[in-house]
C-alpha cells in the first residue's frame, strides 16, 4: 500500500510541476510575444562561438534563481555580470590537453585535482577513473555518430532538453555557456562539430529575435 501511495504521490508531484512549467511558458509569451523562450527548450548551438562562460553565482544574482531553475528566464542583460573567458576554466583545458593534443589524464593530473578540490565528494580513487574512462566512452562514441545525442535521444523520458549543455543568449544574440555540461561542450569543441543540442538559459529582453536561427534543427539530426 505503501508504494502505491508513493507512486501516486509522485505522479502527482510531476503533474502539478508540469502544470507550473505551463504557466511560466505561456507567461513569457503573453509578456515578451510568441518568440520568447520556454523552460528547458531545446536550441542548436554552434560550439565554436562559446567563447565565454558564467557561473551559477552570476545567474543567482541576475534572477534570483539557481541556474538550473533559470531556464528561459528573459532579463535585461545589464542586470548580468561580466562573463569570464571559457579557457580559464580547468575542465575545459585539461579536456582539450587529453581529446586534441593526446595527454593522459594522469600526465595532467586531473585524478590528484579532482580528490583535493572534492569535485565529486568523497569518491574513491578508483570510482574517480571509471567516471573520465566513461567521458573517454562518450568522446568515442560522439566522434563515430558525428554528433552531440539530444538529451531525448539519451532518455526518451526526459523532459525537453532538462540537464543538457546550458547556454544562456546575451544581448548581441551570442551564445554564453552556463556552467552544465563541461565535458560535453569539451568534447563537441574537440571534435569540432558545427552544431549542437543545448538547454537555453537566460536570455536578453532583447536578444528574443534571435532564437529563430538557435531554433533551427541541423541537417543532421533529421
Amino acid at each position: 500500500m505503501k508504494k502505491i501511495l508513493k507512486k501516486i504521490y509522485r505522479k502527482t508531484q510531476s503533474l502539478f510541476k508540469r502544470i507550473r512549467i505551463f504557466f511560466k511558458d505561456i507567461g513569457n509569451k503573453l509578456k515578451y510575444g510568441p518568440a520568447a523562450p520556454v523552460y528547458m527548450e531545446l536550441i542548436w548551438v554552434d560550439p565554436g562561438e562559446i567563447t565565454t562562460a558564467l557561473g551559477k553565482s552570476e545567474v543567482l544574482e541576475a534572477t534570483g534563481m539557481h541556474r538550473n531553475l533559470a531556464s528561459g528566464v528573459v532579463v535585461d542583460w545589464k542586470s548580468v555580470a561580466e562573463p569570464y573567458p571559457l579557457e580559464d576554466e580547468f575542465r575545459i583545458r585539461y579536456c582539450h590537453m587529453h581529446w586534441v593534443e593526446g595527454k593522459s589524464w594522469e600526465e595532467l593530473g586531473v585524478f590528484q585535482h579532482m580528490q583535493q578540490t572534492r569535485k565529486y565528494g568523497n569518491w574513491p580513487l578508483s570510482k574517480i577513473k571509471a567516471r573520465f574512462e566513461m567521458l573517454d566512452r562518450a568522446y568515442q562514441e560522439t566522434k563515430k555518430l558525428g554528433r552531440l545525442k539530444t538529451r531525448k535521444e539519451m532518455d526518451p523520458g526526459n523532459f525537453r532538453e532538462k540537464d543538457g549543455i546550458l547556454v544562456h543568449i546575451d544581448d548581441r544574440g551570442k551564445p554564453v555557456f552556463g556552467g552544465n555540461g563541461f565535458h560535453r561542450l569539451s568534447i563537441s569543441k574537440a571534435l569540432q562539430l558545427e552544431k549542437i543540442p543545448a538547454c537555453v538559459g537566460m536570455v536578453d529582453k532583447g536578444a528574443i529575435e534571435h532564437l529563430k536561427k538557435y531554433r533551427q534543427k541541423p541537417n543532421s539530426f533529421n
